[in-house]
């Protein structure tokens, strides 16, 4: 177990500048509280009950102060952290990634900060130890699967801070990232009412799935690199299997090899034949583009117009996220558009106003739910205002 007790933005103050701070850096990598030292605090509150958290790697770490600075290389985890937070202010840097994405999202619009906070890693995950201890935080998240730990979390607990490391693929590994959130934020109640959304939502679409005769195929893609399709995340591996397949739905590409960017061979996708194409809202593929490309031509999805482009609100609405039971909801309404009855528009609107505390409009909620890019999907005007 590894304890934590240090006071925030006073472990790292050199005299002056970065060759001066070269050797506090070395110290504090070596003894101090932040890399696993139980040392007396200088100041600051002391948690009456400490704060313990077992991360997806199986480290415990132990926190005697609030927590009121944390720094992530995780896209997805800055709105889910501001969700259980209901306020941006303790993210004190984000991936690169994040930053583009927000920009000119309805979240940029609910949390302007967003868009101009520092960064400390890019679409690569490798962390900027350097500018992670410029900014000194209480706390760093970062994968604990995306590779070699030498390279991706050696280097900051090197520098003397605790790192939270996570997991990424199911729902299971979602819920247990809104938990130690919501513990290392001290919103363990709030953690517990998202958590309940997504349980009463999965147990709804259960019990939906049950009573369906039909099992629409389905397949999700997205762009590979500059160009052709990756269908690499339609593996039973990512988290979209889980919210395609819960209302009843079959995966066709859930046997594939988890890829976020290797090509898949149009022949695959032709034997494959969907019902029902996902384009994610992480890269620039559109339906357009699969409706323009003529070796497509001959899928079901492309000759009867049910491709659809994936929502994109607070964050993606593809991977795990605070949203993922709206996605779920989505999801079920687009597979069986005739028997799924949810009231979409309104569980966006109220679910916003729940976890970030906004009203959305109606232009917003079109935006979220991308009108423009759905434009020809067909029944996709049953998410009409």
């Amino acid at each position: 177990m590894h304890v934590h007790s240090y006071p925030r933005r006073t472990v790292m103050r050199a005299a002056a500048g970065i060759t001066a701070a070269l050797p506090v850096i070395l110290a504090v990598g070596a003894c101090s509280s932040r890399s696993g030292q139980d040392v007396a605090a200088e100041d600051g509150a002391t948690l009456a009950e400490p704060i313990v958290i077992t991360d997806q790697r199986d480290k415990t770490h132990t926190f005697t102060r609030p927590i009121t600075s944390i720094v992530t290389t995780v896209i997805p985890s800055p709105s889910i952290l501001t969700a259980i937070d209901q306020s941006y202010d303790r993210i004190d840097g984000v991936n690169e990634s994040t930053v583009k994405r927000d920009r000119g999202s309805v979240f940029e619009t609910m949390f302007p900060a967003a868009v101009s906070n520092n960064t400390v890693a890019n679409s690569d995950f490798i962390p900027n130890v350097e500018e992670i201890t410029r900014i000194n935080p209480d706390v760093v998240i970062q994968w604990a699967d995306q590779g070699d730990s030498s390279t991706y979390i050696d280097p900051i607990e090197a520098a003397g801070y605790p790192v939270i490391g996570l997991r990424y693929g199911t729902q299971e590994y979602l819920e247990q990232w809104i938990q130690m959130f919501a513990a290392l934020l001290q919103r363990r109640d709030r953690g517990q009412q998202i958590l309940q959304r997504m349980h009463d939502t999965i147990a709804s679409l259960e019990a939906f799935a049950a009573k369906q005769d039909a099992s629409p195929t389905v397949l999700f893609l997205r762009s590979a690199g500059d160009s052709g399709y990756n269908a690499g995340m339609s593996s039973t591996r990512g988290y979209m299997n889980t919210w395609m397949t819960l209302c009843g739905a079959t995966n066709v590409g859930a046997d594939i090899d988890y890829s976020t960017s290797n090509a898949t061979s149009v022949e695959q996708l032709l034997t494959w034949d969907p019902e029902i194409i996902f384009v994610s809202s992480m890269t620039a593929l559109t339906p357009a583009d699969l409706y323009a490309d003529s070796a497509l031509s001959e899928l079901q999805a492309v000759k009867n117009h049910r491709v659809y482009a994936v929502p994109s609100g607070g964050f993606w609405w593809d991977p795990p996220s605070a949203e993922s039971h709206l996605t779920m909801m989505w999801a079920a309404q687009v597979a069986y558009p005739d028997t799924a009855t949810y009231d979409l528009r309104e569980q966006i609107r109220e679910n916003y106003e729940f976890l970030y505390g906004y009203s959305l409009s109606e232009d917003e909620i079109d935006q979220i739910l991308r009108f423009d890019d759905n434009a020809e999907a067909q029944g996709y005007d049953q998410f009409s205002r």
